[in-house]
């Protein structure tokens, strides 16, 4: 599942979602929110507050944290896991791309955003769930579907709410305007899920 959120700069993060667990909240509320920087909480207020909103307890630190942890004595600390950091290259603490793994196998729900400027932390984890990003500083491009703002690169795609997936959760319960996406290309490898 896919959906585009905006970031300060005007740039777009693509949201992919590993696990159901995360839209549906059935496996336990505790989320660990890992943020790039600490602006990401009010520029995502919206989606943040949807979340808490439905009964998450969130809890917020930057990705690069010496002190993160999602296990200790063999229990996981939470049941969601949301990186909202896509260029990390480290993540601070014992959290790591196996732990990550260990994590999503346990049963935990991750959510990722990423962008063209993705790190190999992000891109590695990607490749264990069966994701493939394009390369670094490439964006999709559609000849037909681009925002009349765009400079001629046809990298500010329009999808109409028509087109958007029907996951309430996701894009909302009402008609949504058009989305506009700007963002990395993604494939999901086959027999992946």
């Amino acid at each position: 599942m896919e959906v585009a959120a905006a970031l300060p700069s005007g740039r777009l993060l693509l949201l992919a979602l590993v696990g159901l667990g995360l839209a549906q909240a059935d496996g336990g509320p505790r989320t660990l929110v890992l943020l790039e920087n600490i602006n990401l909480r009010d520029t995502h207020s919206l989606f943040l507050r949807s979340l808490a909103d439905r009964g998450f307890d969130l809890t917020f630190r930057t990705a690069d944290d010496p002190g993160l942890s999602l296990i200790k004595y063999g229990e996981f600390l939470y049941d969601n896991l949301i990186i909202f950091s896509p260029s990390v290259e480290d993540f601070g603490g014992n959290i790591n791309v196996e732990t990550i793994t260990a994590f999503i196998d346990g049963g935990g729900s991750v959510l990722v955003a990423a962008s063209s400027d993705i790190g190999d932390p992000l891109r590695e984890l990607g490749s264990e769930c069966g994701i493939e990003f394009d390369e670094e500083r490439t964006a999709v491009i559609d000849h037909h579907n681009y925002d009349i703002s765009d400079p001629g690169q046809h990298t500010l795609i329009v999808a109409d709410s028509e087109n958007l997936l029907k996951a309430p959760t996701i894009v909302g319960k009402t008609p949504l305007n058009p989305v506009l996406f700007r963002g990395v290309g993604v494939l999901k490898t086959p027999n992946s899920w």
